[in-house]
């Protein structure tokens, strides 16, 4: 009889409690929570190097290749150009296509529309660089502390206020 009882006693203490299980699956899911704010920072940290990359070494090499092609002037920018095969003939739409024959990417990293415009009085050309997300003021400021002071850019500001999560970063580059 007494072997019976031992036999009793240990399939009753066989499997998880409740409490356990719940300990179980809050610890997985607050790992699960942590993963993700981490994943999606990293995101954001490799689009913002993407976006600095693109600011500061492929627009000037954008314009720098074009005044190698039109006599060392960007006049004849905003003259017209192609995109995709479509061609552009308003000025803005025409710089920006002028400037993506060049090898620029035609979205920002955040799969967002830019702009250019150029100035002939000036001779500046002025990129209108949309920031969307969450950290879209944090990401604006991260874009202006990177660019600031580069050669060719005249003047960089963003109009992203913290919270906002859309804004523009918009920063002139010389055409001289």
């Amino acid at each position: 009889m007494r072997h019976k009882q031992l036999n009793n006693s240990q399939s009753n203490s066989k499997g998880f409690t409740l409490v356990e299980l719940i300990a179980v699956v809050a610890i997985i899911s607050m790992i699960a929570v942590y993963i993700t704010i981490e994943i999606n920072q990293s995101s954001d940290d490799a689009k913002i190097g993407l976006a600095t990359a693109f600011l500061t070494s492929n627009v000037p090499g954008a314009i720098s290749s074009f005044r190698a092609r039109h006599m060392s002037s960007c006049r004849a920018i905003d003259d017209g150009g192609t995109i995709g095969g479509e061609t552009y003939t308003e000025a803005d739409d025409a710089t920006k296509a002028n400037l993506v024959a060049r090898g620029l990417a035609a979205n920002t990293p955040w799969d967002d529309d830019w702009t250019a415009a150029f100035d002939d009085d000036e001779r500046n050309i002025t990129i209108t660089f949309p920031v969307s997300g969450t950290n879209a003021f944090s990401v604006a400021q991260d874009l202006v502390t990177n660019i600031d002071g580069r050669s060719q850019v005249v003047s960089i500001e963003h109009d992203v206020t913290d919270g906002a999560t859309a804004g523009n970063v918009t920063i002139v580059y010389s055409c001289s």
